[in-house]
């Protein structure tokens, strides 16, 4: 008996519990924006119009985990600083000219941003360091130089 009440006690406590989450009443999303790729409302930020909008978009990106604090606090001031996610530079400034990438060991990405005043490079999603961009000057290297080894003291046999 005690079993057969617990149960049905489950199975209904399941049926009024499941509507609530199913319609997102809980995380209060709208629904259109939470089908959006996590990029493209990285990017897409940057040109929207109202506040009501920016405030859902930042909304939704913070349910996906995907802002820092650095970025909340220089987003709407159109500043990349080093710490900030590749999100919150998309957000800040819009769709860079051009980027180029490359894998450094497995799993890690590293990626130079052009802007048309500065140069900026991602790892593995954050930002890791801020150039300006200057005329005559060579944006940073996806290729870690390695340095020359000396061999060693002992001859060679």
């Amino acid at each position: 008996m005690k079993q057969t009440s617990l149960s049905i006690g489950l199975v209904i406590a399941t049926l009024v519990a499941t509507p609530v989450l199913a319609e997102n009443k809980f995380l209060d999303r709208t629904e259109s924006i939470a089908k959006v790729n996590t990029m493209a409302l990285c990017v897409d930020y940057s040109e929207l119009k109202t506040d009501v909008e920016r405030k859902a978009y930042i909304k939704e990106l913070d349910l996906r985990s995907q802002l820092s604090v650095k970025d909340h606090d220089l987003i709407d001031k159109h500043q990349v600083e080093n710490s900030m996610t590749m999100c919150g530079m998309y957000m800040s400034r819009g769709k860079p000219i051009s980027e180029q990438s490359r894998q450094i060991r497995p799993f890690t990405f590293k990626t130079v941003h052009v802007y048309s005043d500065m140069y900026y490079v991602s790892q593995s999603g954050m930002i890791v360091e801020t150039l300006e961009r200057k005329e005559g000057a060579m944006p940073p290297s996806l290729v870690v130089e390695l340095p020359k080894v000396q061999a060693p003291p002992v001859a060679p046999k």
